[in-house]
């Protein structure tokens, strides 16, 4: 034998056993051994030695590498187990497996079968971030032979395998990353391949069995996870919606208890006889929005606006920049389906019309403007509230017209019915407040440029907060009450702004309710008396027309004016303004019983002024010393002053 060559063979056998080599390999070594042993004394004791020593070699190798592969599937059944992420999960899976046979590479993949491909999942030990990327078709490369066979796949040379149809992509990034050994194992979950476990070489090796088994346990621990996973992902997916089901029942319970809460409020507000202004506040507060009150003509009667609107169509509304046929089109669309009809809509603001019904078909409605998005629940009880706000209107019209009518036959029996009954007069008294002997007032208000309707408006408004009884008779309205309060009317309707002609007769007070009708009969012919004289202009008391109203009850109205021109003729033909001091100053005069001191003071002048005046004045009408010339022209002054416009 010759020592050189056989320890060298030994050596190189040796160096293989510690790096794992397969049988083949070994074996190879073994019959080269054995040939050079022949020709020593001893030919098969080397060969037995080696022999045994590859044995055991490989027996503590394989021991190691089930001890160790034991060790990390328990660890990884613990992890599968445990509360990491599935991406944590096969990360390890890929790291331990990698580590188990010191691949140089192992990555995971999962089938996506909607594509028809396994996309990679985890990846280590790559050097081009393409590996990590990878996928793979399910008839190309190694997977076609794990899909076709469902059991494990190796090969030392992949690039050179003829055994399946190659990918050109898939190869080149294998010639990219220089991979030349290859491992592939399937991961079950039942039947059904969930993934693809990898572990490859940069360069040609044979993977024992222990090793392809202990990957497969691997393997299945990865489908485990996998079919887990998707499991988990359903669950959470079905948990999910139940939770996005079980929020929304929560929002849809919240509002319907909203509902039902502004519906009791609503309710309540109407058995309370709430009036329109509460009503409208508790809409606007609900929907943090703008609400105004329209007529048949489109005028806005009342508005409330919450403090949280901040649009701009209720501004516009009130400049009338809204245009009126497009409300009046919504209208009546909202008339007709008893729902409210969109306005218009700028961005968050809109701006609804809802139609208000009453007995009387007026054409009533509300113009709710508002930001932001109203849920189908909000509006519908925006709905219900316009709904109870017109039978809150209908009832306030309806105990309107009841007191009205109460007030009416009161006031008729009062002023009519002579001598008045016991009952009528202590129900007046009790309308009215009156204690005894407290005095009262009548008032009689003709009105002019407008129709009877608007009349009777105007007239309610100006009395709606007094204690009066107040009614249309013989085509004037006549008021009864306190003094204070009769005056108080006077004084309202006197403040006009527009063209209207407002005026009438006062009576004087008195303190006995059964006087009323005396006193309505006198008021009521110097009315009619005054009437045919000139329009009413202002109020005048009772007590500066009764002389006339007696004196030309049947006189011709023309004949009084033509009296009346006629006598101070000399007084008018002066200047507008001397003739305006003139007059006054003469009627003062008069008024006075003649006394220049008492009218200087009546008129707050100085006396001498009002001599020069009298001198003036008695060139001018040829004097007063006869007593018809005197009564003449205080009469005539006295109808100037009732029958000139001021």
């Amino acid at each position: 034998m010759q020592p050189a060559g056989m320890l060298s063979i030994t050596a190189d056998l040796l160096q293989r056993l510690a790096s794992g080599a397969a049988d083949a390999e070994t074996n190879a070594l073994l019959a080269r051994l054995r040939s050079e042993g022949e020709h020593s004394d001893d030919p098969l004791a080397a060969e037995r030695l080696l022999g045994q020593l590859a044995a055991q070699v490989r027996y503590a190798r394989e021991s190691a590498l089930a001890d160790r592969g034991l060790n990390l599937l328990i660890e990884t059944a613990h992890d599968l187990t445990s509360t990491l992420s599935l991406q944590d999960l096969l990360r390890k899976i890929v790291s331990r497996a990698r580590s188990l046979v010191s691949a140089d590479i192992a990555w995971l993949t999962i089938r996506d079968e909607q594509a028809g491909i396994f996309r990679n999942l985890a990846a280590e030990g790559h050097l081009s971030p393409g590996t990590a990327m990878m996928t793979s078709q399910f008839d190309r490369g190694a997977v076609s032979v794990i899909m076709n066979t469902k059991t494990f796949f190796t090969t030392s040379h992949y690039l050179s395998d003829d055994r399946f149809t190659h990918s050109p992509a898939l190869d080149r990034q294998f010639r990219i990353e220089n991979i030349e050994s290859l491992a592939g194992l399937p991961a079950f979950s039942g039947d059904t391949v969930q993934g693809l476990l990898f572990v490859a070489d940069r360069y040609s090796r044979q993977y024992s069995g222990r090793e392809i088994s202990v990957l497969g346990s691997f393997a299945q621990h990865a489908g485990m996870a996998m079919r887990n996973a998707r499991t988990f992902e359903r669950l959470s997916e079905a948990l999910e919606e139940t939770e996005r089901n079980r929020s929304a029942l929560e929002r849809h319970v919240k509002r319907v208890e909203d509902s039902a809460q502004t519906h009791d409020e609503m309710m309540s507000l109407l058995a309370q006889g709430a009036d329109l202004s509460t009503f409208m506040r508790r809409m606007a507060g609900h929907i943090g929005g703008s609400i105004q009150y329209l007529d048949s003509a489109l005028t806005i009667r009342h508005e409330v606006t919450a403090d949280t609107y901040d649009g701009s169509f209720s501004e516009e509304l009130r400049q009338g920049r809204l245009d009126r046929a497009e409300i009046l089109s919504a209208l009546v669309r909202s008339r007709q389906n008893g729902r409210s009809v969109l306005l218009r809509e700028d961005g968050s603001e809109r701006c609804l019309v809802l139609a208000l019904h009453g007995g009387d078909l007026r054409g009533d409605c509300l113009i709710v403007c508002h930001t932001g998005r109203i849920d189908e629940i909000h509006l519908r009880n925006l709905e219900r509230s316009a709904v109870a706000l017109s039978i809150a209107q209908l009832w306030t019209e309806r105990r309107e017209t009841e007191r009205l009518v109460a007030s009416s036959t009161l006031l008729r029996h009062l002023v009519l019915v002579s001598p008045t009954d016991a009952s009528t007069l202590a129900s007046a008294r009790d309308r009215l407040g009156l204690g005894m002997q407290q005095p009262v007032r009548l008032a009689l208000v003709v009105l002019s440029g407008m129709e009877r309707e608007e009349q009777t408006a105007r007239i309610r408004k100006a009395g709606e907060r007094l204690n009066i009884l107040l009614d249309l008779i013989d085509g004037a309205y006549l008021a009864i009450g306190p003094v204070g309060q009769v005056d108080r009317l006077v004084e309202t309707l006197s403040r006009r702004t527009d063209c209207v002609q407002i005026g009438g007769l006062v009576s004087k007070p008195y303190g006995d309710l059964a006087e009323s009708p005396g006193h309505y009969s006198r008021l009521g012919n110097a009315l009619r008396t005054m009437e045919k004289i000139a329009p009413f202009h202002r109020f005048i008391e009772e007590g500066d027309v009764n002389l006339f109203a007696r004196l030309f009850e049947t006189s011709d109205p023309r004949r009084i004016q033509e009296f009346v021109r006629n006598t101070l003729m000399p007084i008018t033909t002066r200047d507008p303004r001397d003739r305006a001091q003139l007059k006054a100053t003469l009627l003062c005069f008069f008024d006075c019983q003649f006394n220049s001191a008492r009218a200087a003071e009546e008129l707050d002048i100085h006396v001498n002024t009002v001599r020069r005046r009298l001198e003036t004045l008695r060139e001018v009408t040829g004097g007063w010393d006869d007593p018809i010339s005197a009564l003449e022209l205080h009469v005539a002054l006295k109808l100037d002053r009732i029958i000139s416009t001021p």
